[in-house]
């Protein structure tokens, strides 16, 4: 079957993973994605376990992806990228703004060289504005916008970032509907657009919580607690415990353990004791869920992370994890993009690989712009294009730690 977005030029700019992994599910979509690496590399290709020269993290964001590395200091790299501007679709890239300009390829350059061209630039706080120049990593916006502050509140713990990159997953996603949105738009009028992702903009809007604060009123601290369960196991169930307790008072029988003429802190106690006592006296934690169901409340196992939490039953049959090449002669697993389609493929396949960096000069410069091998090689003794195992290549990497 056909790819939805086969035919689409991605040139990717990106690294680490607001921009990356973007172009990672462009990929999976059947774009043609090619990372423009810079000789020190993508710093993710440290992150992780690494199987030969590739780690986890760095597989996981660039599989399925081609690889041309590009040193943009040398003498030439500026025309080359024009040249590539001048055949793509999209260009997505997240550095601080005010980078893509320093070399020559900002949006007025690139604009020029293609009107039809889309860029999309992800940053901490946008391409304009007071703190454009800062550093921006997902922890940062997380700490900025009051996620820590707000779970350390609601946990009653110190304040501690959350274990997943909030901020730059959802602003990859953001990128890509203003990246569809502009090709809309190019479609209706040939003129192409720049949109400019700031992640401060991502995690206010994503935030279903920001009305509270605007509010100026706390948010509902008990809306879903863990509860420990049958077996050693623990169990979140949603739901405030006044609902909880409806529910199970009249769904399940359980009777209302207050003394008469109790205040409402002891009504809240002794009904919280119950629901407990309830939660625990089945004879397993599948018995337990079973009742849940029948009652109707929404529950999750409070999982291991690690093996037991790709153990979920509906993680094999949705095809989460899937095997692909670990450039060493075997495989490694990795996730699988979400998408399914009635009638198009979407996805990487299995044995499918992530890219040495300058993996595809050739190969991708000949398909892009009919450069041939003599041609790429008189560019690689300029400096402009660089590969792993090249000297050069690898004294950047290693200055780059």
């Amino acid at each position: 079957m056909e790819y939805p977005l086969n035919g689409l030029k991605v040139l990717d700019f990106s690294r680490v993973l607001a921009g990356p992994y973007a172009t990672r599910l462009l990929s999976d979509l059947g774009a043609d994605v090619l990372k423009i690496e810079p000789p020190e590399g993508d710093v993710t290709r440290n992150f992780g376990h690494k199987i030969g020269e590739q780690s986890g993290f760095y597989v996981q964001q660039n599989v399925g992806k081609r690889n041309v590395c590009i040193d943009l200091r040398a003498d030439g790299a500026r025309e080359l990228i024009l040249k590539l501007a001048e055949k793509a679709d999209v260009v997505i890239e997240n550095f601080r703004p005010g980078v893509m300009e320093k070399y020559g390829i900002g949006w007025d350059d690139l604009h020029a060289a293609n009107p039809k061209l889309v860029m999309v630039s992800i940053s901490g706080f946008g391409q304009e504005g007071p703190e454009r120049t800062r550093a921006a990593y997902a922890p940062i916006l997380h700490a900025e916008m009051g996620i820590i502050d707000r779970q350390a509140s609601y946990n009653d713990t110190p304040p501690a970032d959350v274990t997943l990159s909030i901020a730059d997953t959802y602003s990859s996603l953001h990128g890509l509907v203003g990246m569809f949105a502009a090709l809309r738009h190019v479609e209706q009028t040939g003129e192409g657009q720049h949109v400019d992702i700031a992640m401060i903009n991502v995690v206010h809007s994503i935030d279903d919580y920001a009305n509270y604060a605007l509010d100026g009123v706390w948010p509902n601290k008990e809306e879903s607690r863990v509860w420990s369960a049958p077996e050693g196991q623990q169990i979140l169930i949603s739901g405030e415990m006044r609902w909880l307790w409806r529910v199970f008072s009249t769904r399940a029988g359980l009777q209302d353990p207050t003394p008469p003429g109790a205040d409402l802190d002891t009504k809240i106690k002794c009904r919280f004791e119950a629901v407990r006592d309830h939660i625990m006296s089945f004879e397993s934690f599948e018995a337990l869920c079973a009742h849940l169901d029948e009652v109707n409340l929404a529950w999750g196992r409070v999982r291991a992370f690690g093996d037991d939490s790709f153990s979920q039953p509906s993680v094999a049959p949705r095809g989460v994890i899937v095997e692909v090449d670990d450039r060493e002669g075997g495989t490694r697993k990795t996730v699988q993009s979400p998408y399914k389609f009635s009638g198009v493929q979407s996805g990487i396949s299995k044995g499918a690989q992530a890219p040495h960096r300058g993996e595809h000069n050739v190969e991708a410069l000949g398909d892009w712009l009919g450069v041939s091998a003599d041609q790429a090689s008189a560019l690689a003794t300029t400096g402009v294009l660089l590969s792993e195992g090249d000297p050069d290549t690898e004294e950047a990497a290693k200055a780059a730690g």
